[in-house]
């Protein structure tokens, strides 16, 4: 019961953050930048983030607090958004400016999204994330701790800059450069995840030996959706690997149907047997 009070305190203050941000849309990025560096700051200094969360002090005073530390520094509707946190209650220190964090993330995802440009920004993620996990080179080189922040933004911009959404720049740069609580793979799949909860649509990752026609596409998504019970975000990875057929990795789940498989299934039912 205590979670499920959490979680929806939690959904009271993202939709929140939604209001305040949707009221500055001319400027969400910006907005977005500006939260990134508040999260920046309070993971710097300890001591703020304990006096933000600090129950004994009442939320009045926590909000009084951070406006007086931020509110000549960031953006208007940024301060906002960190005073509205400010408010809650966490259960660390740590959660506060990860929620911050997050909060950023949900500022450039609704950038692109009132600008027409969610689905692109989803899809360029997307892609990004594969093309990372094929090149062993370009992985180790983003995830390189020793290397200055700036030389990481850098590469990012060099491969993505003129080929995707400024969101979509700006966000892989947040997940190669801000990587406290998660793997690269685990931020990119954060990020996704987020873009598709602003759609209210689930995401599905389809591995398939060949590119599907748009037709067996479609088919694909609508028997997801009715799995679902609702709308599916289907992003394909071509696997020349599999020989045929369909792996589908949905949530937490795996239907695998490929030609691969059965073929494994079988060597060992024969294995067995022998």
């Amino acid at each position: 019961m205590m979670q499920d009070r959490e979680g929806h305190a939690h959904d009271e203050l993202q939709q929140r953050v939604v209001s305040i941000v949707s009221d500055a849309q001319d400027r969400a990025s910006e907005v977005g930048d500006a939260l990134f560096s508040v999260a920046g700051f309070l993971v710097s200094r300890p001591s703020v983030r304990r006096a933000l969360t600090d129950t004994g002090r009442a939320p009045e005073d926590r909000e009084s607090f951070i406006r007086g530390l931020i509110a000549d520094q960031v953006d208007a509707a940024a301060v906002d958004v960190v005073a509205a946190c400010a408010r809650e209650r966490w259960s660390g220190p740590g959660e506060l400016s990860a929620a911050v964090e997050e909060f950023g993330v949900l500022a450039h995802l609704l950038a692109a999204r009132f600008n027409g440009r969610l689905d692109t920004v989803e899809e360029e993620i997307f892609r990004f994330g594969q093309v990372v996990r094929g090149d062993r080179e370009l992985r180790s080189a983003l995830l390189n701790t020793a290397a200055p922040v700036e030389s990481l933004r850098t590469l990012v911009r060099t491969l993505v800059e003129g080929k995707a959404v400024p969101e979509t720049t700006r966000l892989v740069e947040y997940a190669v450069t801000e990587r406290r609580m998660r793997s690269l793979e685990a931020q990119l799949e954060h990020i996704m995840a987020l873009a598709a909860k602003q759609r209210e649509r689930r995401i599905a990752v389809a591995h398939v030996a060949a590119p599907l026609s748009p037709q067996q596409r479609e088919r694909l998504e609508r028997n997801l959706a009715e799995r679902a019970g609702g709308p599916v975000l289907l992003n394909v990875v071509v696997e020349p690997g599999l020989v045929g057929g369909v792996r589908v990795e949905f949530d937490d789940e795996v239907v695998d149907g490929t030609v691969t498989s059965r073929i494994d299934a079988a060597r060992r039912r024969l294995a067995v047997g022998m």
